[in-house]
């Protein structure tokens, strides 16, 4: 179009040339035909413009086309699942006090976990162990004449975080709030709920809730404390104090409210880990009606607060590691046995090295912890300490090592002491005074219960 509006006023310009100029034919008309070749190149340049015009044009179409099928492309990669799991196998040696005879077994444990990815702001993971139903852990004995060994659903949960500093995850998670080095909580619990975490330079901070038990109305029981269920709800605030590029020091604090375990009976395979419990009558006595008669139900609230300190350096190019944990639970009442409130625990240790999965990285470290019997919500103790239970207290000694790429092998001592302050009854001993089958006696009043724990275990990690 531009090019016929230049032709058109060239044409014009030079028709009134001819018409008013007083020069000769001759060069008039050879000023014309100049004019004439003048117009010619000019629209050939304009045409040549044009024409390059649309190439660039269709180069940038072809451009962004091609930058928006790579897009897809990589989206569709970065959804896909990764896999990475461990298998563990375990040799472990008991030494208990009154036990006539030291007990030793081989354990195995194999994860698979699967992760995925939605988009660029929602991701999760699937994970299945050995372990079957066992929330504390994933161990299988060998056992039951090369019996088929269970696996279970260990995590399934979704994590959005819409961008660097929230994150909301819902399902079957890994713990949401920050934890030291202390044995408070076992490794293998999975919490199962909702949880938001917000992390801005130092600071981070959390909240969650945890289903234990979900208790249907009864249309049988129309009584208030038939639907109470059991949640366990929290929240967590603390700051990395960075004295140094090496030197780091983390604080933080936790609170835990349980709601509906006083009275009821949240308890896996029917046992409290050491939590004072009362027996429940027909009548329900002092455990809610919804509590079966005979079986035991918790005599108290648990509202528990936790802080820690957790400072890690760099020493001779290894890490070094110290941390003092204190937890205390504010709804503790008297335990009718001690007659005192059993409502404290604390733990300390130091740790040196790191067993990772390069060749020849090593570890070594010792703690001392006590735990009360009602400071804890049993369900989470980990479950190697004190025999899983409440009311313990003792050392650990543990050490690491990494003969190959991702193999390391690991040894763990237990020295610890059972009933510190309410008594274990009914233990049952070998009497070599009675003759069989009578050869076994019952006693009572058993305090500070010597439990030794030996763990040697071979890791791999793929």
């Amino acid at each position: 179009m531009s090019r016929k509006l230049i032709s058109l006023a060239v044409a014009s310009a030079l028709a009134g040339a001819a018409g008013f100029a007083p020069a000769p034919v001759f060069a008039q008309g050879a000023e014309i035909q100049a004019l004439k070749d003048q117009l010619a190149a000019l629209s050939a340049k304009i045409e040549q413009l044009e024409k390059g015009q649309a190439s660039t044009k269709k180069a940038v179409e072809d451009t962004q086309a091609t930058a928006d099928k790579t897009a897809d492309v990589v989206a569709q990669e970065r959804s896909r699942f990764s896999f990475a799991g461990d298998l563990r196998y375990r040799n472990e040696s008991f030494d208990v006090q009154y036990v006539p005879r030291d007990r030793d077994r081989d354990r195995i444990r194999a994860r698979l976990n699967a992760n995925f990815r939605v988009n660029d702001t929602i991701n999760g993971q699937i994970g299945f162990s050995t372990g079957a139903d066992d929330p504390r852990s994933g161990n299988q004995s060998l056992d039951g004449q090369n019996s088929r060994k269970s696996f279970g659903l260990d995590v399934a949960y979704v994590t959005w975080a819409p961008n660097t500093k929230w994150k909301l995850t819902a399902g079957k998670q890994r713990y949401p709030w920050t934890r030291s080095p202390s044995l408070f909580f076992d490794n293998d619990v999975n919490p199962e709920g909702v949880s938001v975490n917000f992390t801005q330079g130092n600071f981070f901070a959390g909240a969650f809730y945890d289903w234990l038990a979900e208790r249907a109305l009864s249309n049988s029981n129309v009584t208030n404390t038939t639907n109470t269920d059991s949640i366990m709800f929290g929240g967590q605030v603390g700051y990395r104090i960075p004295f140094s590029d090496s030197v780091r020091l983390t604080l933080a604090a936790t609170y835990f409210d349980f709601d509906g375990v006083d009275a009821y009976n949240p308890l896996f395979g029917g046992s409290s880990f050491g939590n004072t419990t009362a027996t429940a009558t027909a009548t329900g006595g002092p455990c809610a009606r919804v509590v079966a008669a005979g079986t035991n139900c918790l005599l108290m609230d648990y509202n528990i607060a936790e802080v820690f300190a957790d400072l890690t350096a760099s020493v001779g190019g290894r890490p070094l590691r110290f941390f003092v944990d204190y937890a205390q639970n504010l709804e503790a009442e008297e335990n009718p046995t001690a007659r005192d409130k059993l409502d404290t625990a604390y733990s300390a240790g130091i740790s040196y090295g790191a067993a990772n999965a390069t060749k020849g990285t090593w570890e070594f470290g010792a703690m001392y912890q006590q735990i009360e019997k009602d400071a804890l919500f049993g369900q989470f103790l980990d479950s190697d300490f004190g025999d899983g239970n409440t009311d313990t207290k003792g050392f650990v000694v543990r050490g690491g090592y990494t003969v190959a790429r991702n193999w390391t092998v690991n040894a763990t001592l237990f020295l610890n002491e059972l009933a510190n302050d309410v008594p274990q009854n009914g233990i049952v001993v070998f009497n070599e005074a009675t003759p069989a089958p009578l050869d076994t006696t019952t006693i009572n009043g058993v305090f500070d219960r010597d439990y030794k724990r030996l763990q040697l275990d071979l890791n791999y990690r793929f």
